[in-house]
């Protein structure tokens, strides 16, 4: 004798049909999700860089860059000059006496900065007190025939410090730097407060 389904048993299957369907979809959705990867860790693997992760890399140069002579092993050869100064903070307001750029082409007076500049002692390796370094500084730009020099900084305040020669040197261990540059320039009578300048905010 053939039973017949009720109403509520009949919905009953209906709610199992409806979610085998929906398991069945989501089953092939993770299937699909591991073979998709799958195919990116193979292709990672491949290619030896894992996916999503920066890479660093370092360009090396066909060429290797030329070398600046060093200005202590050439003063004999150095002919030109160019001194400009740099005011890292114009606002402070601070006057000088001579124009911001001096080409200095007397070869004794060219030869004369390169002496003095490598004589400068190198900076003393402890903590020092300086007075306020209100970024005043000096590029020396020494050039010679078929030769490259690398520019020398000289800080005109702060610690006096002088970078472009090697290891640091400083001023301040010298008694006759500025007076050596300014003459070697033509500057009447110069001296450190020459270089540094006044008013604005020097007082």
């Amino acid at each position: 004798m053939r039973r017949i389904a009720g109403p509520g048993e009949r919905l009953r299957e209906q709610d199992y049909s409806m979610l085998h369907g929906v398991m069945k979809t989501i089953a092939t959705w993770r299937v699909m999700a591991c073979l998709t990867v799958a195919s990116i860790a193979a292709a990672s693997g491949a290619s030896g860089v894992a996916q999503g992760v920066p890479r660093t890399t370092t360009r090396g140069t066909s060429q290797p860059a030329a070398v600046p002579t060093s200005l202590c092993r050439s003063i004999g050869q150095v002919e030109r000059l160019v001194v400009r100064r740099v005011d890292a903070f114009p606002q402070n307001g601070i006057h000088f006496s001579f124009p911001a750029e001096t080409v200095v082409t007397e070869v004794t007076s060219v030869r004369d900065v390169a002496k003095v500049v490598c004589a400068l002692p190198r900076i003393p390796a402890t903590v020092m007190s300086c007075p306020a370094d209100l970024g005043i500084t000096y590029r020396l730009s020494f050039t010679a025939p078929d030769e490259t020099f690398p520019t020398v900084a000289v800080s005109a305040t702060g610690c006096e410090t002088v970078l472009g020669i090697g290891p640091t040197r400083w001023v301040a261990g010298s008694s006759n730097f500025w007076r050596r540059l300014g003459d070697d320039m033509g500057l009447p009578s110069p001296t450190w407060a020459t270089f540094r300048g006044s008013g604005g905010a020097l007082g």
